[in-house]
């Protein structure tokens, strides 16, 4: 997901190296201009959280329905982020 968010500042010529960082330029680019979801942009500051604990997961506790939950909300945020993308590179 961080560098399907960092494709859509190709459009604006902005780079960005954290995840942090994209956070932030995703809200004021794109949420606040209301032209990205909230409850996917939810999500996304949600991997930010995941990321910086992903070494600590106790992986016994991490079933079946945890994984395919994430990884389906990963599968809408890149298919928005995409559509997203395409709709604003043919302005």
């Amino acid at each position: 997901m961080y560098s399907v968010v960092k494709a859509l500042f190709v459009l604006k010529n902005i780079e960005c190296k954290t995840l942090e960082g994209l956070i932030y330029l995703l809200k004021i680019n794109y949420l606040d201009q209301e032209l990205f979801d909230k409850d996917l942009f939810k999500f996304f500051c949600n991997t930010k959280e995941l990321n910086s604990e992903f070494l600590q997961i106790k992986w016994s506790c991490f079933d079946e329905n945890i994984a395919l939950k994430i990884f389906n909300n990963t599968k809408v945020f890149i298919d928005y982020s995409k559509d997203l993308f395409d709709e604003l590179s043919d302005v």
